[in-house]
């Protein structure tokens, strides 16, 4: 078995899992992770704590990669959350939800999935069963991850494989990344998982464009029935949506919105409030004391503001056309959760193509 020296950089999410998933894979390589920013620190520029999270694919009928990498991910996470407490993750009835202005913008086609055949327990609801308001729905079984325990337990899967983490300054140029192994020597193979700091890091080419997403989360300890979202929501706001994710361990999380262009990473107080307004109407059991004695008004812990690295053309998961040493993994805009598997699958064979072919040079 090939041994190589590999540096992953960027400890959220997607570097996580791909370092895990390498040494899984791997045994042999000798693996260090190396980010400015480490689970339990809160920063714009660290984008995995302030998810929500939950699998929902955003691949369209025709994206049949992102398919592959969102289905891959399901399917791990599910298990995950049968079969590992200790993940944070948990599996239960996810609805969406369509309002009548909605399923209007989309020609009057009620939604069909692609995933519809996909994953487990799937089903339309009912129109008697729709929520107020809402002209189409569907369900199936899905999960709800609390990000703060899931990025720790990924850490500490790490720490307990032997791979070594270092805190380091942001890097200004990829190339650098090379001479930060923990052995001393020179990486092998570099992985860039860095999310939204990849638009910044010099020595490398990406053709399209990247760009930041903000979006507005709120942490309240009062607990929902289910995991459900509503699609057009408010039609004036087309920015904005609702979505609920009752969390394991109790509280739930309230979004959101997606923003191209904004002038500030500060919480939005109008938008908290139509976030509240919205929970409220839909989810009402949010404030009644007789559901699992929850406060009779909405108790928040958190407001989370952050920034989720877009590119267009999506995530790039592929082995730099100009050096044969990187591997990208970046990009994945809203969906770095339910794909990480996915992209991570990806990533680990480039990563054994490029270790690999550099060895038989040698």
């Amino acid at each position: 078995m090939v041994q190589a020296n590999i540096v992953v950089v960027g400890a959220g999410v997607s570097g996580l899992t791909t370092a895990v998933e390498l040494k899984k894979s791997h045994p042999s390589y000798d693996i260090t992770i190396v980010s400015s920013h480490l689970p339990g620190d809160i920063s714009p520029d660290f984008t995995s704590p302030f998810a929500g999270a939950n699998w929902h694919s955003f691949a369209t009928i025709e994206d049949k990669r992102l398919q592959t990498y969102d289905l891959e991910g399901y399917k791990r996470l599910v298990q995950l959350a049968e079969t590992d407490p200790k993940s944070g993750i948990w599996a239960n009835d996810s609805y969406c939800f369509y309002s009548q202005s909605a399923v209007e913008e989309m020609g009057n086609k009620k939604p069909d999935p692609w995933y519809k055949h996909k994953v487990e327990n799937y089903q339309t609801i009912p129109p008697e069963q729709l929520l107020p308001g809402t002209a189409h729905g569907y369900r199936f079984k899905g999960v709800v991850i609390t990000v703060p325990i899931y990025l720790n337990y990924l850490l500490q899967k790490a720490l307990e494989m032997g791979i070594a983490i270092k805190r380091v300054s942001a890097l200004k140029e990829i190339g650098s990344a090379r001479q930060l192994h923990s052995s001393g020597k020179r990486a092998d193979v570099v992985v860039n998982c860095t999310g939204l700091l990849a638009k910044n890091i010099k020595g490398y080419r990406d053709p399209n464009r990247q760009y930041p997403v903000l979006g507005q989360v709120l942490h309240v300890r009062n607990n929902a029935r289910t995991e459900f979202a509503v699609d057009g929501v408010d039609p004036s706001r087309p920015d904005e949506s609702l979505y609920i994710f009752p969390r394991k361990e109790g509280g739930s999380i309230i979004g959101g919105c997606h923003r191209e262009n904004f002038d500030s990473t500060d919480e939005d107080k109008e938008l908290t409030k139509r976030l509240i307004d919205r929970a409220i109407k839909y989810a009402p059991e949010l404030i009644d004391r007789s559901f699992k004695n929850n406060p009779e008004f909405m108790d928040i812990i958190t407001v989370g503001v952050g920034q989720r690295p877009f590119r267009d053309g999506g995530v790039r998961v592929e082995q730099d056309p100009d050096l044969h040493w990187l591997v990208h993994n970046y990009g994945a805009g809203a969906g770095g959760y339910q794909g990480s598997y996915g992209f991570s699958s990806e990533a680990v064979r480039l990563v054994r193509m490029a270790a690999e072919s550099i060895h038989s040079k040698i």
